[in-house]
Parts: structure tokens; C-alpha cells; sequence
């Protein structure tokens, strides 16, 4: 979906509320003047607006649902869950119940289902959900699932190496009668396969935290894209990447032809207690270090970061990890737990 086409849809969901004067409707996309100026032309021309009384108005009906209000009433800024998405969130709890929990074997973790729905309501917010081809890269969070459940995506499509989480969302999807939601299982080590590159919108992921697992995940990602105007949607926390870290991925970024448009700071926690991994500590790196008890507060948290393309994608060079202890260790990686069959080793 190139920018000027998000920006048309922002436009058309927001006046589906009400009419609106140019100053109102600029607000409700974030294209510069001129882009925004040029969507607004191309929806008169197409005779799905009218501009009159210093008003643009909807002279069609679309396939749109109404601009739902997910801003934060305090900040203006982050996502607050009301009417709808406080109601899908109550659904979500209810289908997820029987979600499988985490294993060491796949450096899993799901943040809380309230950050799992704010996640989505955001990347709704951007106009990047609505009649969108969506990647995941990896579903602990069943992102896949809140997605499912607004209907409005055109298609989403799971790869994931964990065949539990495969099962219990290919489960959902036939009982939700979700035709668009697909998913395959896949190992980020093998190669995309042909039919899934340069054919989506969007993206999601949390990877792997390693300098090369961190490339290799995105990268998968990246030949993902369809093109200009596309957007990524990661995780990235500061408790297993330094800002070195940071930096280096950000001018891999860069470099790929994307630019980084937001950084919402610790916008996810992991919650310990409902992902039940007492057990991951004992090979912390952390507890080498030091004589820790278990904790008692949900101390790992997560940024939700979004990229747009704006030339390429070109996926840049970068050195692949050999091997599985590569993908998920670095020496930044204190807070990962060791997979059994590497313990083995």
C-alpha cells in the first residue's frame, strides 16, 4: 500500500464520522502537506468526496468501518482500549484461555493480552490493518488471533517454527470461519519461500535480540514487503540491546531503504506469572552473575517500533548466525533462557 493510498483510507475512515474542514482532516493521517493534498484530489476525482461549505463530505458509500477512537485520553498520543476494542479484548481473553505456554526451545514469551490488543489497535491506528496483506514473523503473542477478530484485515499470514501455537490458531481460524488467516511452519534459519516475498503490506515481529538473529528476522521480513509505503511493526527492548545495538539495526535499516516513524517506549510487558518460565532462570546468564531470587515484578518490557518504506526494500548484506546458539546468543543476551537440546550439547 503506497502512502498516498494509506493516507486515502485515512481520510475516507474519518469521514465516515462526520464531515470534516481540511484542518480537522489532517489530523487524522500524518503525510506531509503536500501528500495529504494529493490524496485529497485523487478521492475528488474519483467522485468519493465532495468539498463543499469549506467541508470535504463522503459521496460514496465504502467498504470502511468508521474511524474507531483509540487514542489515549491522557496523552493524546498511545492507545487507550474503548467500545470496540475494549470489547474484542474481552474476547480475546476468552479464546486465548487454553493458549500454550512458552518453552525454553524457541526463546519464547508473550507480553500481556492487554498489550497483545494494544498492539493491534495501534497498527490500526495507522491505518496499516484495515483490507491490509499482513506478515508475522513468529505468533507467541496470538497477534494473529486479535487480528482475526476485528475482521478487518484482508489477509494475515503466520509462519511460526512452534507447531503448538500453529495448531491452536489454525484451530481458531476454522472455528471463526477466518478463510483469510493462514499459517505455515517455518524455521527463520531456512529460506522465505517464493510465494510469501514482496507481498504484504505490513509486518510484525519480536525477534531474536542477537546482532545476527535481530538482521535475520527483519530480513526474512523485509523480502516480505511489497514495496514503497509498506510498514514493519517489531518489539525491541533495551533489557538485551544495548543502544550500540540500536544503532547498528537502525542504519540496517536504514540501509534497506526504510525509515523509522515511531518508537513507542515499554509499550508491552511480559508478565511473569502467566508465563509460567521459573524455570527458564536457572540458565540466565544474569544468575550467574549474581544470587537473585525469582522475581516479583514483571521487569521485562518491550518498545513497539514502526518502519515505512520509502525506496526498496533492498535487503543489505549481513553475517548469518552459523547456528542456533548464534541466532539466540550474544553477549548482550543475559536474560535468554539456554533450549534444552543445547543444553545437550
Amino acid at each position: 500500500m503506497s502512502e498516498i493510498e494509506r493516507i486515502k483510507k485515512q481520510i475516507l475512515r474519518a469521514l465516515k464520522l462526520k464531515p470534516q474542514t481540511f484542518w480537522e482532516l489532517i489530523n487524522y493521517q500524518d503525510g506531509h502537506i503536500a501528500a495529504f493534498f494529493e490524496a485529497l484530489n485523487s478521492l475528488l476525482e474519483e467522485g468519493l468526496i465532495v468539498y463543499r461549505d469549506y467541508k470535504f463530505h463522503l459521496e460514496k458509500e465504502i467498504p470502511l468501518n468508521p474511524l474507531a477512537d483509540t487514542l489515549c485520553s491522557r496523552c493524546g498520543l498511545g492507545v487507550e482500549l474503548k467500545g470496540f476494542w475494549e470489547d474484542l479484548y474481552q474476547r480475546f481473553l476468552e479464546v486465548t484461555k487454553e493458549r500454550p505456554l512458552p518453552t525454553s526451545d524457541y526463546d519464547q514469551g508473550f507480553v500481556r493480552p492487554v498489550d497483545t490488543v494494544r498492539r493491534v489497535a495501534y497498527i490500526y491506528q495507522r491505518g496499516d490493518l484495515e483490507e491490509a496483506e499482513i506478515f508475522i514473523l513468529g505468533d507467541d503473542d496470538l497477534l494473529s488471533v486479535v487480528m482475526g477478530l476485528t475482521r478487518m484485515p484482508k489477509r494475515v499470514v503466520v509462519v511460526e517454527i512452534d507447531e503448538r501455537l500453529n495448531a491452536f490458531i489454525k484451530e481458531f481460524a476454522e472455528r471463526e470461519g477466518l478463510t483469510n488467516l493462514e499459517v505455515y511452519n517455518y524455521n527463520v534459519i531456512e529460506a522465505l519461500p517464493e510465494s510469501l516475498k514482496r507481498s504484504f503490506d505490513v509486518f510484525v515481529t519480536d525477534p531474536v535480540e542477537t546482532k545476527k538473529g535481530l538482521k535475520l528476522f527483519v530480513g526474512r521480513c523485509l523480502e516480505a514487503l511489497k514495496g514503497p509505503g509498506a510498514a514493519g511493526y517489531m518489539g525491541f527492548t533495551h533489557r538485551e540491546a544495548s543502544l550500540r545495538k540500536w544503532y547498528d539495526f537502525e542504519k540496517f535499516i536504514l540501509s534497506a531503504g526504510l525509515v523509522v516513524t515511531d518508537i513507542l517506549r515499554d509499550f508491552a510487558i511480559y508478565p511473569e506469572n502467566e508465563n509460567q518460565w521459573e524455570d527458564f532462570y536457572r540458565t540466565y546468564e544474569i544468575m550467574k552473575k549474581l544470587e537473585l531470587p525469582l522475581p516479583e515484578v514483571d521487569w521485562y518490557k518491550s518498545s513497539f517500533v514502526r518502519f515505512e518504506v520509502v525506496e526498496g526494500p533492498t535487503l543489505p548484506p549481513f553475517e548469518k548466525p552459523r547456528d542456533l546458539r548464534e541466532l539466540y546468543f550474544d553477549d548482550e543476551s543475559w536474560a535468554t533462557p539456554m533450549p534444552s537440546y543445547l543444553e545437550e550439547a
